[in-house]
């Protein structure tokens, strides 16, 4: 039985005039993680912007498995883990990002209170959401900064759940600290829990926040690709201007109602780290591929990447009316 979420599209027969707009097949989103991180890709649902390009956009939680759900064609996008993306490149996937919108490591490694240095994690237990993904990567480049060997020093485990469920499990003393993003970090805060380091810290560039697809399904639908990068563009920039909303539509995505964890997670997440741009930085990649195996050795940061939408919807000048 495949692992994959069955998710059935609705086929549209023919197009939807709407305000003088071609609506295209409907498409379906993935986001792989309730985090803020997805800021951006909520507020141009919640503000209709895919609408406003005439793409019909249902966004959809797959937690662990959307690269496998984009590969079998039952999602058109994907907001998913990067090291994912990649590894399933590398095996032969015909995955492409085309767009990032946050260009450092955006993890807080949360401890127990008592916890107070790196040394301290020698013989602990520390949790991660899913071995593989972006929490458990930027662990290991911490880990490795800091002279700590997974296994040897320090155990790791795959903690079952989201964000809110490892927050639970360091609070609950499951584990010992676990890579951990905004809301459920702050909430873990306010339960006594210590944020030991923050990962954007380490001065890196890290391909933290890409949105990916099929290399076939730009071949066949172009247009579409466009469509939905252009609202995604709108998105970035309603999320940095328009405070107030968007703050309305993390709560409801995230169903966080603290109103001080909201605002910091906009903070952090929809001002701080947020790019002005959805460009894919290639450093950013190199620095995945640093760290990925021996499989990525040698592999050119380019063959990740298709870097022809955004330069074409630059060519039509989409970004200098954003500014």
């Amino acid at each position: 039985m495949s692992r994959v979420l069955t998710l059935t599209l609705a086929l549209v027969l023919g197009p939807t005039i709407a305000g003088g707009i071609s609506y295209a097949a409907p498409v379906r989103i993935a986001y792989s993680s309730i985090s803020a991180a997805m800021l951006p890709l909520f507020v141009a649902k919640e503000k209709r912007l895919f609408d406003k390009q005439g793409v019909d956009v249902e966004l959809t939680y797959i937690r662990g498995v959307a690269i496998e759900a984009l590969i079998a064609s039952e999602v058109q996008f994907v907001r998913a883990s990067p090291p994912s993306v990649v590894r399933s490149t590398l095996r032969g996937a015909d995955l492409a990002v085309i767009a990032n919108t946050i260009n450092v490591p955006v993890f807080s490694l949360m401890t127990r209170a008592d916890l107070k240095r790196l040394e301290d994690l020698k013989s602990k237990k520390l949790g991660v959401t899913n071995l593989g993904d972006s929490p458990d990567f930027v662990l290991s480049m911490i880990l490795e900064k800091f002279g700590l060997q997974r296994g040897s020093d320090v155990t790791l485990l795959a903690i079952r759940g989201g964000m809110p469920d490892l927050m639970i499990a360091v609070s609950r003393g499951f584990v010992d600290g676990g890579m951990i993003s905004a809301p459920s970090n702050l909430r873990g805060l306010k339960l006594g829990l210590r944020e030991l380091i923050d990962s954007a810290d380490l001065g890196v560039p890290y391909l933290n926040s890409p949105m990916s697809t099929r290399r076939a399904y730009i071949k066949s639908n172009r247009d579409t690709v466009l469509r939905v990068l252009r609202a995604y563009y709108q998105g970035v920039q309603e999320t940095h201007n328009d405070r107030e909303a968007a703050i309305k539509i993390l709560a409801k995505y995230t169903r966080v109602a603290e109103p001080e964890i909201l605002a910091e997670s906009y903070r952090i997440y929809g001002q701080k780290h947020l790019q002005k741009t959805i460009n894919v930085d290639l450093e950013g990649v190199k620095q995945l591929l640093k760290h990925i195996g021996k499989d990525a050795a040698g592999a050119n940061p380019s063959q990740f990447v298709d870097a022809s939408l955004i330069q074409e919807l630059e060519k039509e000048g989409l970004f200098q009316k954003g500014r």
